[in-house]
């Protein structure tokens, strides 16, 4: 079937808030490509269908070219998308309307190394370079979140071409004012806004107007009922101005959905942060203990937050968190308040000089939120006197990474342990590192190896890491369920007691690099494992047998809290059901993430027969103030 022969059915007529339509789904479209593309498989068809209908290519001839002015590095740096990985990208870039289906400026979609981090913006999970013409997605932008994330963070990047190519300055003006948007130099980023609720996320608040778009036109397509409870006004102005009148709807399957009762339910946002009272103990050669406390203004109850965490950053780009949780009168911590403390233990190590914040995030329990900046809404100031700072990064030495294999034995059955051991230069010593290692399989993502060590302790031997001789270990226990074949080691991360983080990059490249000025990375150290069952397929949910029962706590007095029984099955054909991520969608839209293990998923390998349906119930109890009305997983 050619790329330019997709059909839909006929629409059908519907009516949204008394606005008559044509109601268009796009489940036709997802199971025609996945049928012509074999789920992704097909690597002819489904180049076809993103060049043919998004004018996008995952084939980059130049590397080195396409990252010229951004990151500048080689092809080793990259790697191909997995096949569900397409179909999420197909399937997303499919949702928007007719006419933006192709995207000015948008030439090629690229992706990273598994376990790699963006070189420039390392917590990043996808980086839009509109100037470039490219977007390119991290490991982490696939795996870790849910299916709600990864396809609000695609919208999310392709959106980015639209304020850059597409929107006229008019747009973008009223946006920019809608927002309460205003040009800030004391802002890392360059902008502030007045506003501090209207927003569908800290990250929407926390950047500029750029983002803010970008976020909404996500939760627009993927979760509208966020936006529309959130920000009204940007609801109406994507609709009308950017949609052009084109609605999006999120169903969930009626059988999956049930009732939350609460007469007396919260709209009311947190209150503003009216004091903030910092204390730091600790000689200038000493651990400091650092204590932070937050009052928001009281009105009622209907106003308090749960928990902050706040993230601290040096003036030399370290950083650290702090949770301040809330407390009453008498300093006891409480469910929600209005009165925040926390306090957490900085090294003599750790940076000199003042450390920021750049902004902080109430929530309470139904899910308002309120978005304050430091730079703009409230006072922080923090000065820590170290004169023993440590600014030295943890510096790898060239050529040390060695892998070793040997074994263990749980419960007569036998698995392999991979040991990667290497040679750094560091002055006070590690706190923890990560090894980043991948196998051959097209189907796998990166395995992480850790070692751990007391943040405590400022010197001498500990797990993982030996000061006396430099060498640090981590350690990754290979099941016989792996994939069978050799295991590369593609980036390591390491952390110091003063927060001073480093990693390097192991990759293969191109000889012919030599005449350029790119970087060549040190190549992969490698090693055989051997697996007699390797698992290659995913675990198996029964799709027509989920139940789910919800009861309020006081039925006679609903309040919100409500016990809520899920009840699922699961198989697997070889490794075994080891855990499942439960969503809770509410009526405004928020998602409330619970996760079930299975009972021994501490076990390296599974106890019973993972072929047959086994049935798991998990247990959840929304609390007090939970949003009235009908919810869904």
């Amino acid at each position: 079937i050619a790329a330019d022969a997709f059909t839909y059915a006929t629409p059908l007529l519907a009516e949204i808030e008394g606005v008559r339509g044509r109601y268009f789904s796009k489940r036709l479209h997802r199971a025609v490509v996945r049928y012509v593309t074999d789920n992704g498989a097909d690597r002819n068809a489904i180049k076809r269908i993103l060049q043919e209908r998004y004018a996008v290519s995952i084939d980059v001839p130049d590397y080195i070219e396409l990252t010229k002015y951004t990151t500048g590095e080689h092809a080793g740096r990259f790697s191909t998308f997995k096949d569900e990985e397409l179909m999420a990208l197909v399937s997303m870039f499919e949702e928007f309307p007719q006419g933006m289906l192709k995207t000015p400026g948008l030439k090629y979609l690229v992706r990273r190394l598994d376990g790699t981090p963006h070189p420039l913006y390392p917590i990043a999970t996808a980086v839009a370079w509109p100037s470039a013409g490219y977007i390119e997605f991290m490991e982490a932008a696939f795996i870790g979140g849910s299916p709600d994330y990864m396809h609000r963070l695609i919208l999310h990047e392709k959106a980015h071409f639209l304020w850059a190519h597409l929107f006229d300055k008019q747009l973008k003006q009223d946006w920019i004012e809608l927002g309460g948007w205003f040009r800030n130099p004391d802002d890392a980023d360059g902008w502030s806004t007045t506003k501090q609720t209207e927003f569908v996320s800290a990250y929407a608040h926390a950047k500029n107007p750029d983002e803010d778009m970008a976020e909404s036109i996500s939760f627009y397509i993927v979760r509208p009922d966020k936006l529309r409870s959130r920000a009204p006004a940007k609801y109406e102005f994507i609709r009308n101005r950017i949609m052009h009148g084109t609605r999006y709807i999120s169903k969930i399957r009626e059988d999956l959905t049930f009732e939350v009762y609460n007469l007396y339910p919260d709209y009311v946002y947190p209150g503003r942060i009216v004091r903030v009272d910092i204390q730091v103990d600790g000689e200038p050669e000493e651990d400091k203990m650092i204590t932070a406390e937050i009052e928001i203004h009281r009105e009622s109850e209907l106003d308090s937050a749960r928990g902050i965490y706040i993230r601290l950053f040096s003036e030399k780009g370290t950083f650290f968190d702090i949770r301040l949780s809330p407390i009453n009168a008498q300093g006891h911590r409480i469910s929600t308040g209005h009165v925040f403390r926390g306090s957490t233990t900085l090294t003599r190590y750790a940076a000199n000089g003042y450390w920021g914040l750049d902004s902080v995030t109430l929530s309470d329990v139904s899910g308002n939120q309120r978005h304050e900046s430091a730079q703009t809404d409230f006072g922080w100031k923090l000065y820590i006197n170290n004169p023993l700072a440590d600014c030295q990064l943890p510096a790898y030495v060239e050529e040390s990474m060695r892998l070793s294999l040997s074994q263990g034995i749980e419960e007569d059955r036998a698995f392999h342990i991979i040991t990667a051991r290497w040679q750094i230069v560091e002055d006070i010593g590690i706190r923890k590192v990560s090894v980043h290692i991948n196998d051959e399989s097209r189907g796998t993502y990166s395995r992480n190896a850790k070692s751990w060590r007391n943040p405590q302790v400022a010197a001498g031997g500990g797990r993982g890491y030996n000061h006396e001789t430099g060498e640090v270990t981590a350690e990754l226990v290979i099941p016989d369920y792996y994939q069978n074949g050799n295991y590369l080691v593609h980036y390591i991360s390491m952390i110091d007691f003063a927060e001073n983080r480093s990693g390097v990059y192991f990759s293969n490249f191109d000889g012919g690099l030599w005449e350029t000025d790119i970087k060549l990375d040190e190549l992969p150290a490698s090693i055989y494992v051997p697996t007699i069952n390797p698992d290659n397929a995913p675990v198996v949910l029964d799709l027509n047998n989920i139940m789910i029962k919800a009861e309020p706590t006081r039925p006679e007095d609903p309040n919100g809290e409500t016990i809520v029984d899920i009840t699922f099955r699961v198989k697997d054909n070889i490794s075994g059901y080891w855990k499942a991520d439960l969503r809770l969608r509410d009526p405004l839209g928020n998602i409330h993430q619970f996760t079930h293990f299975h009972p021994k998923h501490n076990k390296i390998y599974f106890h019973g027969d993972s072929k047959v349906y086994e049935t798991y119930l998990k247990q959840i109890i929304l609390p007090v103030g939970s949003i009235p009305g009908t919810w869904g997983t």
